[in-house]
């Protein structure tokens, strides 16, 4: 994939309902072995916590979140939208059930 524009975008936590501590960190700045460091620091999760690492992209724009109400940010996506999208590590973990 060709490297975009620098872009201003670090790292951010995003929020899902079958996932947690879901963060996504921009591939120009981390590499994979880096973005998990740093997300274990981030999330304060230990070395046997299972994460998901998957190629995604974030692009900063209006949309509707998940109380229905209308904001702009960085929103994770899955398709490539040229210029205005940064490709990025999303690392994520599996809710677990507590005990």
């Amino acid at each position: 994939m060709a490297i975009k524009g620098k872009s201003k975008f670090d790292f951010e936590v995003f929020n899902d309902e079958e996932f947690d501590h879901w963060m996504a960190f921009n591939q120009q700045k981390y590499t994979r072995e880096q973005a998990i460091k740093e997300w274990r620091s981030e999330s304060m999760l230990g070395e046997g916590t299972p994460y998901i690492v998957e190629k995604a992209f974030v692009r900063y724009r209006f949309g509707v979140d998940e109380d229905n109400e209308l904001r702009n940010g960085w929103w994770l996506e899955e398709r490539d939208y040229g210029q205005r999208s940064v490709p990025v590590w999303s690392i994520k973990t599996p809710f677990l059930e507590e005990k």
